[in-house]
């Protein structure tokens, strides 16, 4: 899950990981990228024709599952076919070490900049539309009753670590399924949509971390995105502003003018929160100090939801 943004710390690759890299021709470049959050180390290569990848090692099998969603990405319209494409090329995976291979795009991920402006805002946005219109297609999906049983599910870790936070995110869900709304469309979306996993490089942008790809409404990738974004501010002491997830809806409305985005903002925005404070609670114990000001937020987008 993603929450925030960390500063990094070096990283350790296994000696067996580095080996069997080598034994399938791939060779360092530079050191790991450094990692500061429960996260998975990754690593600059090259193959033997010179081409730049990172190798990226997971601690499951997920890698698998993301392999598989950038394989069918690639071969989409939002993939090779599109110009350039809205994600890095898939490689290889390494299935008994756990390695995904995968290009080397130049770029720093939009969280890394310390501040969202509105020229990365609406690039973002604009490969988040284009990932929507495009005809890649998800192995999984994710209705509004799923994500609410995902966050029953969420409300009971909270209230597991923290009992008093549970009650009020336990009211935030049930809200939510008072107020769910039959759904426009689904299409297909990145699932962890924030700036964590947006890497802006000279003359190409691409979204990164295809763990969560499936079909669900757009507004679930923007409210997230918002969101993310919100917290974000929180954590750094700004102004606790919603501008960016303003902005963001502005220029996806633009982009998919018939989408309605508007009217299922709020559900998806306090869904998001709701993730969050898991996040903060269950990871993140120097920022849990956070989370019930996050609830609270969700529990007033809930309220306007069930309007």
């Amino acid at each position: 899950m993603s929450t925030v943004a960390r500063s990094g710390g070096p990283a350790v690759v296994p000696r067996a990981v580095l080996a069997i890299l080598s034994d399938r021709g791939y060779v360092p470049d530079g050191e790991p990228f450094p990692i500061g959050r429960p996260d998975r180390t990754t690593i600059p290569m090259l193959t033997g024709s010179g081409y730049p990848v990172v190798a990226k090692i997971y601690s499951d099998d997920g890698g698998h599952a993301c392999f598989a969603n950038m394989r069918a990405l690639w071969s989409s319209s939002f993939g090779q076919e599109r110009n350039p494409p809205g994600l890095p090329r898939p490689i290889d995976y390494l299935h008994e070490h756990r390695v995904l291979v995968l290009e080397r795009v130049v770029g720093r991920a939009l969280a890394e900049t310390g501040e969202t402006d509105a020229v990365g805002v609406q690039e973002a946005v604009r490969l988040a539309a284009a990932l929507h219109d495009s005809d890649a297609r998800p192995g999984r999906r994710r209705s509004a009753r799923g994500i609410l049983r995902s966050l029953r599910r969420k409300v009971e870790r909270i209230s597991r670590l923290e009992p008093a936070l549970g009650a009020e995110v336990r009211r935030v869900v049930d809200l939510l399924e008072g107020s769910r709304r039959k759904e426009s469309e689904l299409v297909p979306t990145h699932g962890d949509f924030s700036p964590r996993n947006v890497l802006v490089g000279p003359g190409r942008s691409v979204l990164i971390d295809w763990d969560r790809f499936q079909f669900a409404h757009p507004a679930r990738d923007v409210a997230y995105f918002g969101a993310w974004c919100w917290v974000d501010r929180l954590r750094r002491g700004q102004s606790r502003s919603w501008s960016v997830l303003e902005d963001a809806l502005k220029t996806y409305e633009a982009l998919r003018p018939w989408s309605g985005l508007a009217a299922s903002l709020d559900f998806h925005v306090a869904a998001g929160l709701v993730r969050i404070v898991e996040g903060l609670v269950s990871l993140w114990p120097a920022d849990a100090h956070l989370a019930p000001r996050v609830a609270q937020e969700a529990l007033s987008r809930a309220e306007e939801a069930a309007g």
